[in-house]
């Protein structure tokens, strides 16, 4: 698979889950300290439409909706040349590339504590979720400490699932 087919992937079951919340549903608490379903998914649509703009260089468009977003931004790093662009982002300067594996661990990470709240965890590829813990493990030491947004890692089970494994790996408490 290739990277945007990753965040395709991961994108379409977030899309699913989100838009399968009821309106009971979205105050029930997530694994995620404080946020309930809603804050959870206005972090993501957030985080959508921040990414589109470092990405395409574009002013931040409100008002769209998650499955909007997810098909934008998949357009968008499918572009010719979007993955090698250099962008300026928190972190500093880093390649397209870079931003869209952040994105797939912000969706995956977030996926799983909405299946999590709601009780209908996301169908999320194994191989996506390996190469995300991959990626997390690797640019982990990279991120000062004022920029990390995830608690420390969190024990688990070594043969849990992938998602499991990278919930646990982003401070997540897996049981």
């Amino acid at each position: 698979m290739s990277a945007v087919s990753d965040l395709s992937s991961v994108l379409d079951q977030d899309v699913r889950l989100v838009d399968s919340v009821r309106e009971g549903e979205w105050s029930l608490p997530t694994p995620c300290d404080e946020w309930d379903v809603r804050a959870v998914v206005a972090h993501l649509v957030d985080v959508q439409q921040r990414f589109l703009a470092t990405l395409t260089s574009r002013p931040v468009r409100t008002g769209s909706t998650f499955g909007e977003n997810a098909e934008l931004l998949t357009a968008a790093f499918a572009q010719d040349g979007a993955l090698e662009r250099v962008v300026a982002d928190r972190l500093g300067d880093i390649t397209g590339l870079t931003l869209l594996n952040i994105l797939v661990m912000e969706h995956l990470a977030h996926g799983w504590d909405l299946g999590q709240a709601l009780g209908r965890p996301p169908a999320f590829d194994e191989e996506v979720t390996r190469r995300t813990i991959d990626f997390a493990q690797e640019m982990s030491p990279k991120v000062p400490p004022s920029l990390r947004r995830f608690a420390d890692p969190q024990p688990v089970r070594q043969d849990a699932p992938a998602i499991d494994r990278l919930a646990a790996l982003l401070g997540r408490g897996v049981s």
